[in-house]
């Protein structure tokens, strides 16, 4: 607890079951915030709220958001999604699909690359409410050349520009990205992979790659990974995955005790239920949920990260299990448990509220096979940086909904 600065606070979500994995928080708390931070989890922050009176400057008073019987979370973390618009196709505006579902931080998967990383920062990061962070891509061009493959000339995947990148953008970038897939590295084999973990190495970052139809078994491109490194499409159906035959591939646990991470991501064609069923029998969950959002993925199977959430939850994974894979767990993935995931007394107040529905809902997976089940997360509010989304502002001393970077994060 860290009493407000002032009498009262800015805002307070009320009686909601407070679930913070990082601090191991499962318990009905308010949550009170004050120039956009924390400040404040207690049982009842009721001697806090100050209501609205008349007086000039107005005094807009203590928001209070009732979260009664629902859950409330950490901003929620999509860490694999494409929001360069404008430069590369298939993506998707940062702020108008976060603020929907429950994304405060949201990590573009390799939309740039050396030679786009300045624009994604002036065109995305500066104009986005939501918080919007970055792998860059190995390749120079990053996705702006999309559908033509852009590892598939090796000219273009330059070691020592994509180190410079990330080094130079250190406060946006959280890792390398790389696509391993036959029709996007042609014959270049195993190499755009290589080439990202050296760079990976000598920026001191993860590596994520995106698999599916590699030209090479997965255990080969485990031996390549260090621990802390990324598998992306985790579920996919595609050849030369997780899955094969009908049963885990034997490389799988000894790649996940070699500290190996395993990301959903669910895009337009990458999260198959049969597999996932396989993988779930056997004990083999994800360690981050993403989304893999794009403008094909949006508007089809994936629709929005609470979407994705609950197909986790039906499969069998532990309520807790899917927030920590949505909060804490891509938090330390991306080297920002300090910073986001958590309710950090102190911390920007990024804060997702959820109601859990009962009833009978079908979800689709991206290649089209429909499974009906019993409960769906759907977002009740989004809050980034201590303002609901569509809200009035606050507090009459906030003239902006974009918090200064430099003290909120």
């Amino acid at each position: 607890m860290s009493e407000p600065a002032g009498q009262t606070l800015d805002l307070v979500v009320r009686g909601g079951r407070v679930i913070d994995p990082a601090r191991g928080i499962d318990e009905q708390l308010d949550v009170g915030v004050q120039f956009g931070r924390i400040v404040m989890l207690e049982p009842d922050l009721h001697a806090w709220v100050r209501s609205p009176v008349s007086e000039y400057p107005p005094d807009l008073g203590t928001v209070v958001i009732d979260a009664s019987g629902k859950i409330v979370v950490p901003g929620l973390i999509d860490m694999h999604a494409h929001v360069y618009t404008g430069v590369c196709p298939l993506t998707v505006p940062a702020d108008e699909t976060s603020s929907r579902s429950g994304v405060t931080t949201i990590v573009s998967a390799g939309d740039a690359g050396a030679h786009t990383i300045e624009g994604f920062r002036h065109l995305v990061v500066n104009a986005s409410r939501t918080r919007v962070l970055a792998f860059v891509h190995i390749s120079t061009i990053g996705l702006a050349g999309w559908p033509e493959g852009e590892a598939v000339d090796l000219a273009y995947l330059d070691v020592d520009k994509a180190v410079r990148a990330a080094i130079e953008n250190a406060d946006i970038v959280v890792g390398i990205k790389v696509r391993e897939q036959g029709i996007i590295v042609g014959d270049n084999g195993l190499e755009p992979v290589r080439r990202a973990v050296e760079a990976g190495e000598r920026a001191g970052l993860p590596v994520m790659v995106h698999i599916g139809g590699a030209p090479a078994p997965l255990s080969e491109i485990f031996d390549l990974l260090r621990p802390g490194d990324i598998v992306t499409h985790c579920f996919t159906p595609i050849g030369n995955g997780l899955v094969e035959g009908n049963r885990l591939i034997e490389a799988a646990e000894p790649a996940r005790e070699k500290g190996i991470v395993f990301d959903s991501g669910h895009g337009f064609g990458s999260f198959d239920y049969a597999t996932a069923e396989v993988a779930f029998e056997a004990g083999f969950w994800p360690d981050t949920i993403s989304t893999d959002l794009h403008s094909l993925s949006a508007s089809g199977p994936v629709g929005d990260m609470a979407t994705t959430m609950s197909k986790f939850l039906n499969l069998g994974m532990p309520l807790h299990e899917v927030i920590r894979a949505t909060t804490a767990r891509p938090a330390e993935v991306i080297g920002r448990p300090e910073t986001v995931g958590s309710f950090r007394i102190g911390g920007a107040a990024d804060i997702t509220v959820l109601d859990q529905a009962s009833g009978a809902f079908e979800f689709r997976d991206s290649s089209g096979a429909v499974r009906t089940a019993p409960q769906r997360l759907v977002v009740s509010n989004t809050i980034r940086a201590g303002i609901p989304w569509g809200a009035p502002l606050p507090h009459p001393g906030r003239t902006s909904f974009a918090p200064p970077p430099d003290r909120l994060g």
